[in-house]
């Protein structure tokens, strides 16, 4: 059985999300729906290194959702699946770089088989990622969280060699005071820079 095959036959069943001694994982549309992020630079507002580092030195991320700390990959791959990753399966990093979540760079494999480098089913062999990217648009109106947003990061250093650009970032005009000085303005792509001009 092909890697993908194989990977589309276990999210098609019933799984486990998390381990019973763990916090379980809220509603994912409620997620989606509320959260600051941009899908296809794989960033999440609020994101930060968990303590734990790649070999070459690369920080994991995470983010808060209530009383569940979600690391930022196994929430994109998610958010592309559109139900949660089962809890046995790893979301591995094509580029080894951990703090790369864009979903290009992103695949399915199980414990054994990412220890072993094989079985992997890429995100983008599994779900239409521009189509995740375009529902998303459609359905999801942005709302910035109380308290106020960090900052979200400028990704336009980011080497895009590996999955194509992502789409040019431009602001729409809306903005909103920030509580220490500096104006935020929101970006076509729904998430909100600080700017101190």
């Amino acid at each position: 059985m092909k890697d993908v095959e194989y990977v589309k036959a276990v999210l098609s069943e019933d799984f486990e999300t998390e381990h019973s001694h763990e916090i379980p994982y809220p509603d994912l549309s409620e997620v989606v729906r509320d959260g600051l992020y941009e899908y296809l630079a794989g960033t999440v507002d609020g994101e930060t290194p968990n303590g734990s580092k790649s070999r070459e030195g690369h920080d994991y991320l995470w983010f808060q959702c209530g009383k569940k700390s979600i690391l930022t990959h196994r929430f994109i791959a998610a958010v592309t699946l559109g139900k949660w990753v089962p809890r046995d399966f790893d979301v591995d990093h094509v580029n080894h770089n951990p703090s790369d979540n864009r979903p290009i760079n992103l695949r399915i494999v199980t414990r054994r088989d990412n220890a072993g480098n094989r079985r992997r089913a890429l995100l983008s062999e599994l779900a239409d990622l521009d189509a995740v990217s375009r529902s998303l648009k459609e359905r999801k109106p942005l709302k910035i969280p109380s308290p106020e947003p960090n900052p979200v990061a400028d990704h336009s250093s980011v080497d895009m060699s590996f999955g194509g650009p992502i789409p040019q970032t431009t602001f729409t005009g809306e903005t909103k005071p920030a509580k220490h000085g500096g104006t935020w303005h929101k970006t076509n792509l729904g998430s909100w820079h600080l700017r101190f001009d």
